[in-house]
């Protein structure tokens, strides 16, 4: 464990891990002094880097969601909502899916900031209604990768599946005018085993999605809970019961062909880290970190270039998928590296390191698509953007 002066030996500073680099590149915002009782309106509590890996989708405690240019190091705000509330973000079509303050949600256009209508579909896809948007008090949702569905709950026992395309409409009322929307059909919903109150995911393939759930009874204290759903056969292939604990703030696939599942944990004050395959095996049981919470978790991408049928194959023959990399931030400011070697015949041992030790808490990480950079949101209202390079990428 290290702790350097940030200003003056940052720059320096570079370390491997498992044939992996991680070096210091550049800072994104102004460093200030955090407040002791609660984040300030902008630390960054969630991050998504765009398709190309040129910009960083940023959302803020207070509400802001903005964008910064890598290139320029320039911020940009997209759009803001109501604090503490979630948003979603999809690559491929560069949309941002949030809640509304009052009901429903929103998609708004990331590169014009501007929101785009939301429309149900009825029979032979004719508008129900072109003011029939969808209601409900979402308290957590998200995009597939490939932007074809949304994920939405309440935060009761029941999430929401909706086929998600883009089209124009007739609008009669306004003189036959076309007007550009997002349609919704084919509406499917799932019922799960506890209350949908610590989030959801979809796998990057799209065919599974993660579910925490969580619930709290005197007597019997915290039960939290996750489900992996098949998207396919409508139903859990797996519930993995984490125990009693207060509830985890991520639970996340690996990229791109989504075969773990990471999520973190929390118990007598102290944080830890869980992952399992898709198979049902957990791979990772970590626990006892002195840090009340571990608040950030990123999968590091591997294996570009190749499809979701070529890795299944890859497994199919070999058994052997490559090595994982796990990055985790908790609320001592502690960065972690996590190499987690996958074999479909026998668990490994995983290897971690204390990459770094920032003076000040880690409230989210995102690593690129490209696999170039690390970014980590500090407590202090700055974005570290690390260079990452994993070595087995490149053979």
């Amino acid at each position: 464990m290290r702790k350097l002066l940030l200003s003056v030996l940052f720059s320096l500073l570079c370390f491997s891990v498992n044939g992996a680099t991680l070096e210091f590149a550049f800072q994104l915002g102004e460093k200030q002094n955090p407040q002791l009782d609660t984040l300030l309106p902008n630390v960054v509590s969630r991050l998504t880097f765009n398709k190309d890996s040129t910009k960083l989708i940023a959302h803020e405690m207070g509400g802001t969601i903005a964008e910064w240019d890598l290139q320029k190091r320039q911020k940009r705000v997209i759009c803001n909502i109501e604090p503490d509330q979630w948003s979603a973000y999809t690559l491929r079509l560069n949309y941002l899916l949030t809640p509304k303050s009052d009901n429903g949600i929103s998609v708004v256009n990331v590169a014009h900031g501007d929101e785009i209508q939301l429309v149900k579909m009825g029979v032979r896809h004719r508008p129900v209604n072109l003011e029939d948007e969808l209601n409900g008090q979402y308290t957590s949702g998200g995009f597939s990768q490939d932007g074809q569905f949304i994920l939405l709950t309440e935060g009761d026992n029941e999430i929401e599946l909706w086929n998600f395309a883009q089209g124009s409409i007739n609008n009669s009322v306004c003189g036959k005018i076309r007007t550009s929307a997002m349609i919704y059909n084919a509406k499917l919903k799932f019922k799960t085993q506890l209350p949908v109150r610590n989030g959801i995911a979809f796998s990057p393939t799209g065919r599974f999605i993660a579910t925490a759930e969580g619930t709290y009874r005197d007597g019997e204290g915290h039960r939290t809970i996750i489900e992996i759903w098949s998207l396919h056969k409508n139903q859990p292939i797996h519930v993995f019961n984490i125990g009693e604990i207060l509830g985890v703030w991520n639970v996340i696939f690996s990229d791109p062909g989504g075969w773990l599942l990471a999520t973190d944990t929390q118990r007598n004050g102290k944080s830890g880290i869980r992952v399992w395959d898709l198979e049902g095996r957990q791979l990772l049981n970590k626990s006892g970190f002195e840090a009340y919470w571990t608040r950030a978790l990123a999968f590091a991408p591997i294996n570009k270039g190749l499809t979701a049928n070529e890795m299944d194959a890859n497994l199919n023959t070999n058994g052997y998928h490559r090595m994982y990399y796990l990055a985790s931030g908790d609320e001592k400011g502690n960065l972690r590296i996590w190499g987690i070697p996958y074999h479909r015949a026998e668990i490994l041992e995983t290897e971690s390191v204390i990459w770094e030790t920032y003076p000040t808490g880690i409230q989210a990480l995102a690593f690129s698509p490209n696999g170039e950079y690390l970014a980590v949101a500090l407590w202090d209202a700055t974005i570290q953007i690390l260079r990452w390079k994993n070595d087995e990428n490149n053979n």
